[in-house]
């Protein structure tokens, strides 16, 4: 059994962005075995000899009995979201890790994962703030109301100790996400994050990682200097381990994310040469031909359920 593991989840149509992550976990931290969640169905026709040594787990190998109501209940977004913890569930009984650290497919890893790892020595639970300093007063995107809309905590990582605590949370999430994982923010639902508010008062050994290297994107660029020196990145001189690319659109090279609209890629050089190596590495993954690929639960494309003759 792997000792460590780490757990992606996306549909087809992020692929790329799923084999980027994996390659590049594995060139900084060889020692894990990498399982990409596929919320999506491959034919025959699909080549998966160039995502070894990665796991492709594609979501009917589960045999997950609540899947068709949720199928029925979620848009694909929702769908990929309330999956997470379904994925990291099966992961832990497969591999029976020590650890398991959950990464959303668009980010990248840069570093060495030890200084994570040492913090699993002492706590059960690791979780990581979109903020820990205020944003200036103004009118740019994103504020601190959208923080409050969308949680304080972000899922697209997460790690846990293989612990009575680290699957007390797994367990927990997984029984919310059947029918409480929908994108409402008036209704205070934003799919499966925004549950991690209670994660620090619900379970014991909880740390929330302010590391400045640690899942970096642009709702953090306020507080943390992104720098190149020599061939390492580095963020408030820390050495740049976790960079998350969330919001990136192939299709506008020049923007950092869709969702925001305070900063550019041209205020800084190293930040444009994050965003334009990715780049790279999304069209060599095959990006374009992977977006023309339907995804199967996408409803609009006719999965399953309409296969069945189900209705939508």
């Amino acid at each position: 059994m792997n000792a460590k593991v780490v757990v992606t989840v996306c549909s087809i149509n992020y692929l790329a962005q799923a084999k980027a992550l994996a390659d590049s976990m594995i060139k900084h931290n060889r020692d894990y075995q990498i399982v990409i969640g596929l919320v999506d169905k491959l034919d025959d026709h699909f080549d998966r000899s160039k995502y070894k040594p990665h796991y492709l787990l594609q979501v009917h190998e589960m045999n997950l009995p609540v899947f068709a109501e949720m199928y029925k209940r979620y848009t694909l977004l929702e769908l990929n979201c309330a999956l997470k913890s379904f994925f990291v569930r099966w992961a832990l009984d497969k591999f029976k890790p020590e650890h398991l650290i959950y990464l959303d497919a668009d980010m990248l890893v840069y570093d060495s994962f030890l200084p994570i790892e040492n913090r699993l020595r002492d706590y059960s639970i690791l979780i990581t703030p979109h903020i820990t300093q205020p944003f200036p007063v103004d009118t740019f995107r994103p504020r601190e109301n959208d923080i409050l809309k969308t949680g304080m905590f972000n899922a697209g990582f997460f790690a846990i100790k293989n612990d009575s605590i680290g699957n007390a949370l797994i367990n927990w999430w997984k029984e919310r996400m059947v029918d409480q994982g929908y994108e409402r923010p008036k209704d205070g639902y934003n799919c499966d994050q925004n549950w991690l508010n209670f994660a620090p008062l619900y379970f014991d050994k909880v740390q929330v990682v302010k590391q400045a290297g640690c899942n970096v994107a642009y709702w953090n660029f306020h507080e943390r200097l992104i720098e190149k020196k020599g061939e390492k990145f580095f963020v408030n001189n820390e050495p740049l381990i976790l960079f998350h690319f969330s919001g990136y659109d192939m299709q506008q090279p020049d923007s950092i994310s869709t969702h925001q609209d305070r900063y550019s890629i041209k205020d800084n050089p190293a930040i444009r040469e994050l965003f334009n190596n990715y780049h790279e590495i999304l069209a060599q993954n095959g990006h374009a031909e992977l977006q023309n690929r339907p995804c199967y639960y996408k409803k609009s494309s006719g999965g399953w359920l309409k296969k069945l003759g189900t209705r939508k």
